[in-house]
């Protein structure tokens, strides 16, 4: 029996993640859609044939006919609506970043254990199978000991409103730096950092425009981690160890070819394919969206809570670590309290 899903908003990223799933349909169906608006939502029905749309996200946590609820509205919200969605018993699969805050993660991830559902932050690059041959490299030992990860993602996005305010949960950390940082994260294990320390600045509206954030790790290893919302980055990303390097080639968070490099000479390249989904998808490499649709399909069916690839500690892990990348810049909430000035 299909999957069936209930989508919390109708924007861009809920339309290519729908798309996904249509293309899988013998494992998976939408079944409802749900939007603050009732045309947007009917119009999103329309175009994915959904049978049902709703006006008002509790109608999604309402339907018995949901299984699993895809959480793609904007940061702010990601907490309310999982929250909800999981006190009413529902599977849940939340965009990154899961929500605003560790504390809010904590709460999060609780409930989900209470209530015995599957939980997931959608870190949609960690099913890729560049993701997957990262892994089975790192883990090899291939590389020697890694001592740093650099990677960079930033396009400018000073145009798109709810990236650059504070209200919407904007800012390059929470937009970008999510994947260099669950990167660094994946490549050390899930460790938590020794130290987090970040330099950048903020624009007018009170969220970073460009951060670079430091993790340092034991064994003298340590990330450094560029994200930006002010202008367009090279989107790329190195894991290098005392012996080789991986170049993980543009785009870092959704990438089909990996080169390995030895004295500085490429000796091995990795690609793989994406998905052939014919859609007009709103993102880069969108298709790839499948690859995790797929693995939480496998999770439930197999009766699983969380995944062991992005596991609900490493939400919470992550989630801290954006919270002291943004203090360090100054970057807090309204209901946030900054240390006392010196």
């Amino acid at each position: 029996m299909a999957l069936r899903w209930g989508f919390v908003s109708a924007g861009k990223i809920c339309s290519d993640f729908a798309a996904c799933l249509r293309s899988l349909p013998e494992d998976h169906k939408v079944v409802a859609v749900a939007a603050r608006n009732l045309d947007r939502a009917k119009e999103f029905a329309k175009i994915h044939d959904v049978p049902q749309a709703y006006q008002g996200y509790n109608k999604i946590a309402e339907d018995p006919n949901v299984d699993i609820a895809y959480i793609g509205s904007v940061h702010n919200y990601h907490y309310e609506h999982a929250l909800l969605m999981l006190q009413h018993g529902k599977h849940v699969l939340c965009e990154k970043p899961l929500c605003l805050t560790e504390a809010q993660a904590k709460d999060i991830i609780a409930e989900a254990r209470k209530r015995n559902v599957f939980f997931m932050e959608g870190v949609w690059s960690r099913f890729f199978p560049v993701y997957q041959k990262i892994r089975e490299i790192v883990g090899s030992g291939q590389l020697g000991p890694i001592k740093i990860v650099i990677a960079n993602f930033g396009d400018c996005f000073l145009d798109v409103e709810r990236v650059c305010k504070k209200d919407t949960a904007g800012g390059a950390i929470l937009d970008k730096g999510i994947y260099a940082i669950q990167l660094a994260s994946m490549v050390f294990g899930g460790q938590k950092p020794i130290s987090v320390t970040s330099s950048g600045y903020l624009l007018d509206t009170g969220v970073d425009g460009i951060s670079s954030t430091v993790l340092k790790y034991p064994n003298n290893a340590m990330a450094v981690l560029n994200s930006s919302i002010s202008c367009d980055f090279p989107n790329e990303a190195y894991i290098m160890g005392e012996k080789k390097k991986i170049k993980i080639c543009c785009p870092l968070w959704s990438p089909t070819r990996i080169e390995i490099s030895e004295d500085e000479k490429i000796v091995e390249v990795y690609e793989f394919p994406l998905p052939d989904i014919k859609w007009d998808f709103n993102y880069r490499n969108q298709s790839g969206m499948q690859y995790m649709a797929t693995a939480v399909g496998k999770y439930i069916k197999e009766g699983a809570k969380e995944s062991p690839i992005m596991s609900h500690d490493e939400s919470i892990l992550l989630a801290g670590i954006m919270d002291k990348a943004r203090h360090g810049l100054g970057y807090y909430f309204d209901d946030e309290t900054p240390p006392p000035s010196l």
